[in-house]
């Protein structure tokens, strides 16, 4: 009979921040709301040290705030901080090709294809939930394609600091096209990594963060 693996500390630490991370992402943890480190550390049967860890760790990232005497809070949304951050993020996504780009694999041709499927499931039913999730396991595989430890650091650090702003754009974007240009890239991206060309799935990306700045910040000008 096989036994569960038991998670060392540092497993466990680290599956507490992705799992926080991925909540504040995708607003189960919105903007502005108090996180109750009681209730947490129960959850995951920790004490409250090791959770104070990943909190500090998420709140050296952006996406906390831990005042003394206050408790910690998820951060607001900083609309100037948002543009700057996609602004390098599509840099770094054109310099995919040329900076130590890791091994295509059918790894990862058979996981774009999945995720396009889960796209077209998206076409008529509104599932903005549905969206961050597929948007975040893109990322992951994105990630998963750099070959330089620092830029793959940055770049999963920079996605996460801005991913939830994104979704809170949506109920006011139409969702048909938010949907279309969604498969668009991952049809782009498809193609790319079908020939093993990072420069070209780079680009792709990189015009697609761009589509995406321009509708937020469209909607931020005429609010």
């Amino acid at each position: 009979m096989n036994r569960p693996t038991k998670l060392s500390a540092d497993q466990r630490q680290r599956s507490m921040y992705e799992i926080i991370r991925q909540r504040i992402s995708i607003l189960h943890y919105p903007p502005g709301m108090m996180i109750n480190e009681t209730q947490l550390a129960a959850e995951f049967g920790v004490s409250r040290t090791p959770l104070r860890r990943v909190l500090q760790q998420l709140s050296y990232e952006g996406l906390l705030e831990i005042r003394n005497g206050v408790g910690t809070r998820v951060t607001d949304i900083d609309m100037k901080t948002f543009k700057d951050i996609y602004d390098l993020r599509i840099l770094l996504a054109e310099t995919m090709g040329s900076l130590s780009p890791n091994w295509v694999t059918d790894r990862h041709r058979e996981a774009l294809d999945e995720l396009i499927a889960r796209a077209e499931e998206l076409r008529g039913r509104r599932d903005i939930e549905g969206y961050a999730h597929l948007a975040n396991d893109l990322s992951a595989l994105i990630c998963d394609l750099i070959g330089s430890a620092p830029m793959r650091e940055i770049t999963d650090l920079l996605y996460y600091r801005v991913a939830r702003i994104w979704y809170t754009f949506l109920p006011n974007l139409d969702w048909d096209n938010v949907v279309e240009e969604l498969l668009g890239e991952l049809k782009g991206l498809s193609a790319a990594l079908a020939s093993s060309d990072l420069g070209t799935f780079g680009k792709v990306r990189a015009t697609y963060l761009r589509w995406m700045l321009k509708k937020v910040s469209r909607y931020i000008s005429s609010d």
